[in-house]
């Protein structure tokens, strides 16, 4: 019998708790949207799961973030927290995005890779990364009787 639930990813600036902005590309890139990130910059990060699925894990381009789970009313999902940071991240060139690839572990062995195209910005730039729709990252997932990975 196959699992459905899916997992809504947010992300913003940690010191002013901007939101980080999104703009379509057509088919321009492998993806048809980009994210838009500024370098050196910590982001605070938040993952909710509904129905409930225990996160274990999140890696952000191969490094594990420390979840911390929140408490909250609704019992109808699970919500947790955590940051990074872009330090080391190089600038993104004209026409040119990086894919960041996010993978979520969750209990049971259940993995969920995806990716995030980026194009990364100086850590001051706003009139560029402010720029385009703000909006939740919203992955549908789908686990299968003995299958590990998450469709």
């Amino acid at each position: 019998m196959a699992i459905f639930f899916k997992v809504w990813l947010s992300i913003r600036r940690k010191e002013d708790e901007k939101p980080i902005y999104q703009k379509q590309d057509g088919q321009r890139f492998i993806q048809p949207h980009t994210t838009k990130l500024n370098v050196n910059t910590t982001y605070a990060v938040k993952v909710v799961i509904r129905p409930p699925v225990k996160l274990m894990e999140l890696v952000i381009q191969g490094e594990s973030i420390e979840l911390e789970e929140l408490t909250t009313e609704d019992e109808d999902c699970i919500t947790y927290s955590s940051h990074f940071n872009t330090s080391g991240y190089d600038l993104s060139r004209r026409q040119k995005r990086k894919d960041v690839p996010l993978v979520f572990l969750f209990e049971g062995g259940h993995t969920l890779i995806a990716t995030l195209q980026c194009k990364f910005y100086s850590e001051n730039e706003v009139e560029h990364c402010h720029w385009g729709q703000t909006t939740w990252l919203e992955y549908e997932c789908k686990v299968e009787d003995s299958i590990s990975h998450v469709e």
